[in-house]
């Protein structure tokens, strides 16, 4: 195949799915709001009480429920249902409640139609409206937090199905300790922390079949992954989805003695990443784009604001303004509530937790290295990991506020580490005596 056919071929996957996406939330948008009125009167109620960020897990930042995010979600969902269906799921708007808050505003905007919306939010394309409209024709709020829960799990116990039939038992336990270590039960405190996990087992199903059966497939995927990800994620975990498939990509076959060279194998993940990041930002710029059109005014302005404060906003007198301290701020917040902080930055609890870690794993490297482990592997599983620590980097201020959910991007850095462990050790093998004749 030609290289022109192959640049079409991805493009038509990234208009296709993208077109096709937003006609069903457009057709979402169509259910009339009267038929949610019943369970979303009763989510509103739960929401006009709760703190912004209400903390469900004593004091622990990563038991934090991010109320703000979800009122604003369900906000944005009840208001597509208001004129055409599909403007309105392009020119998205809520009203925040002035000095009420959030919380409020979804109470009043859902029990007053006549409530002017005073806040655009056409940043983002809230594909997960689909789902909150959808579902609440039969449930809350409460019900909705729960089947997304529930379904991220059944995606976890399928793809550690398909390793465990492979024979990937270790994979497949380092699988389940890295969720166990992010604290993957806690996505069920909101609605918007829960897609991207849902998408990355999703695409990491694909990803193991894919590479089995059709490697060229990989890059579709990955163009795939980007706009899904870009459609239904605000800025949470998003790199989950594109570095969880390819870490068990390498990590499968290099236990199958199938890896590769590294350049052949560099090659594949660039163009993954390459495909990934032009689709994740191309579904941006496409909604920016259709939004202006729809609304008859630039979005970009608008927009373009945001992303700015996400790179290099002040810290609102939270943290250091100073990009060199503020950089690695950000990724040392993120460690905090890894390691089970009460509070943004702790430092000392971050070097404990260090400490530990790289005593435990330095022990077991120690007591069951391999000698022949494959080297190419241990680089492309720590290139994979760096990635969320460079984000981390970019979007230090979004990274520094909000650690306590963009925290559980760490999962992939954990999974490659734990890869690598499993691929440079083995257990020793008791050698059998001989019996002696007579």
């Amino acid at each position: 195949m030609n290289k022109y056919k192959r640049i079409a071929l991805h493009t038509s996957v990234f208009m296709g799915l993208l077109v096709f996406l937003w006609l069903l939330l457009a057709l979402a948008a169509a259910i009339p709001n009267t038929a949610l009125q019943t369970n979303m009167e009763q989510s509103a109620l739960s929401y006009k009480e709760k703190a912004t960020y209400s903390y469900e897990n004593g004091d622990k930042w990563n038991g934090i429920g991010d109320n703000y995010a979800d009122a604003v979600l369900l906000n944005v969902s009840w208001n597509m249902g208001r004129g055409n269906p599909f403007l309105s799921s392009l020119d998205t708007w809520y009203y925040n409640g002035e000095a009420l808050g959030e919380n409020v505003g979804l109470y009043l905007t859902v029990i007053d139609e006549t409530i002017p919306l005073n806040t655009d939010y056409t940043r983002y394309w809230h594909g997960s409206a689909m789902f909150v409209r959808l579902l609440h024709l039969i449930t809350d709020v409460d019900g909705i937090k729960w089947i997304g829960f529930l379904a991220v799990l059944l995606c976890a116990l399928i793809t550690i199905g398909i390793l465990i039939r492979h024979g990937h038992i270790c994979l497949a336990a380092a699988l389940a300790l890295s969720m166990l270590s992010v604290q993957i039960w806690n996505i069920r405190l909101s609605l918007e922390y829960q897609p991207t996990f849902l998408l990355c087992f999703l695409f990491s199903c694909l990803y193991l079949w894919s590479e089995r059966n059709h490697e060229t497939y990989l890059t579709y995927l990955s163009i795939a992954g980007g706009v899904l990800t870009a459609f239904f994620d605000f800025l949470t975990t998003e790199t989950l989805v594109l570095l969880l498939p390819l870490i068990l990509v390498v990590a499968v076959r290099a236990a199958e003695n199938r890896l590769g060279s590294f350049r052949e194998n560099i090659r594949l993940i660039a163009s993954c990443g390459l495909c990934w990041l032009l689709a994740y930002g191309g579904a941006f710029i496409m909604k920016w784009t259709a939004a202006s059109l729809a609304a008859g005014e630039n979005k970009f302005l608008i927009a373009l604001s945001s992303v700015e404060e996400r790179i290099g906003g002040g810290l609102l007198g939270r943290g250091p303004e100073n990009p060199l301290l503020r950089i690695p701020a950000a990724i040392l917040a993120n460690l905090t509530v890894l390691f089970g902080g009460d509070k943004r930055l702790d430092l000392v609890r971050v070097v404990l937790g260090l400490l530990f870690t790289v005593l435990i794993c330095g022990s077991l490297l120690y007591l069951f290295h391999r000698g022949n482990c494959d080297k190419t592997a241990l680089k492309l599983l720590a290139l994979l990991g760096s990635v969320v620590f460079l984000r981390y980097m970019v979007l230090n201020n979004h990274s520094y506020l909000h650690e306590f959910f963009t925290y559980r991007a760490l999962f992939a850095p954990i999974m490659a580490l734990l890869s690598g462990m499993i691929l440079s050790m083995e257990l020793p093998v008791r050698k059998k005596k001989g019996i002696k004749k007579q």
